[in-house]
Formats: structure tokens, sequence, C-alpha cells
């Protein structure tokens, strides 16, 4: 069986030397220059295998590394199915209450980075620029409450800090609270891996979470 990428290329396809290129992959990988554009057609267990993904994600990054041109795989499914998406905010009026601000470094540093986290397409950073703001109001680790229990969801203070380590650390995942929360996402103790399409389900889910405690931290400074 065999599951099939098309190449998406940022730029001109036609400047890929495709002998060099099929040279780089692994023997497996079979590289076809169609009408319509190249392929890679990988050998797997099944159909639209969608572990396939990571295989040619990890040759692509090897590729933009070494040559800078960028290359996206998309598989070629049978039947294929679409969503749209669409983003809005909600414009508002300031409270009849406000009145001016008492700043500081801290308020003043979470406003922008509420900005550039709103703003943030990758789901990765705007994990990070998030938890950011939540750390300036609660630096202490007595402050987020502890999780020994894996049948239940951690408190959102507590998840939102652990869904930060996963993001920002490689590798194995230590300290016990943190495999438990592993064990609670049914995911091995490894930090996260932005090439696992798991992993970005998972986390696509959960940036809520800090959102929410993001916005209630900042709230609070607020002087409305």
């Amino acid at each position: 069986m065999n599951t099939k990428f098309k190449l998406i290329f940022e730029g001109d396809s036609q400047n890929i030397d495709l002998d060099r290129f099929r040279q780089s992959l692994v023997a497996s990988f079979e590289v076809k220059n169609e009408e319509n554009g190249i392929y890679v057609i990988i050998n797997s267990s099944q159909d639209e295998d969608d572990s396939c993904q990571y295989l040619i994600d990890r040759e692509l990054d090897r590729h933009f590394f070494l040559t800078s041109v960028k290359i996206k795989a998309e598989m070629v499914r049978k039947v294929v199915t679409s969503s749209f998406s669409f983003y809005y905010r909600t414009h508002g009026s300031l409270p009849e209450t406000i009145s001016s601000q008492i700043w500081n470094y801290e308020l003043s540093t979470q406003l922008r980075l509420w900005a550039l986290a709103v703003d943030a397409n990758d789901i990765y950073l705007k994990i990070i620029l998030l938890f950011q703001i939540i750390e300036l109001s609660h630096p202490d680790c007595s402050d987020y409450p502890k999780y020994t229990d894996t049948s239940n969801q951690p408190s959102p203070l507590t998840e939102a800090k652990f869904l930060r380590h996963l993001v920002v650390h490689s590798g194995d995942v230590d300290g016990s609270q943190l495999k438990k929360y592993c064990t609670y996402l049914g995911l091995p103790e490894l930090m996260f891996d932005p090439t696992d399409t798991t992993h970005n389900t998972i986390l696509a889910e959960k940036v809520g979470i800090l959102e929410k405690e993001a916005k209630l931290v900042i709230e609070r400074c607020l002087f409305l």
C-alpha cells in the first residue's frame, strides 16, 4: 500500500534538482514528476497513512535547513473533507467607570504579551506568550496546586504551567507531576514534538486554558 504526497513549493519548483532530491531521501521514497506537480510516494502499511506525514516532514525540514527552500507535503486523499475557519473580534466600548491606570512593569508587559499572543498563528508560540503573562502574576511555584491524581484534570493554573513546560523543553519528561500529566493525556513521557500531528491536535484543544488564565490575571490588575 502507498501514501502519496504532493509537494507545495514556496517559489518555483523548477529550480529543484530532482535527481539530487531523490538521492537525499530514504530509498523507499519514490519521487514522481507528474504533469501537475512533483509527488512523493511512500510505501506504507495502509493507504493514506497519517504516520507518513512525520516521515516526509522530517526529510523536508532537513532539505530546508540545507537549502532554505521551503516545501510543504500535502497528502493526496481519495476522499477529501474540508472545513472553513474564520476569526472575528467583538469591538466593545470602554467601561463608564474607567479612570487612569496605575502602571507597573508587570501590567505593561502583560498587555504587550497579550497583543502578541492574540495575533500569533503558531500554537507553540502562543502558549509561550500566554504563560509569560500568567508567570508575571504567579512567579511562585506554590501558586500552582500540586497534581497527584491522573484520573482528574489539573487545576487550570497548573495545567497552563504543564503545557508551557511540554512546549519549551525537549526530550524525556522529568518530574513526577509532569509525568502524571502525560499519563492523563495518554501520551508517552516525552516533551511535545512539533512534527507530531497528535501533539498539535492536543495543543489546539488546550490553548484556550491559557487564554482564559492569562485574561484573568490581566483583568485583576486593570484599574477600571
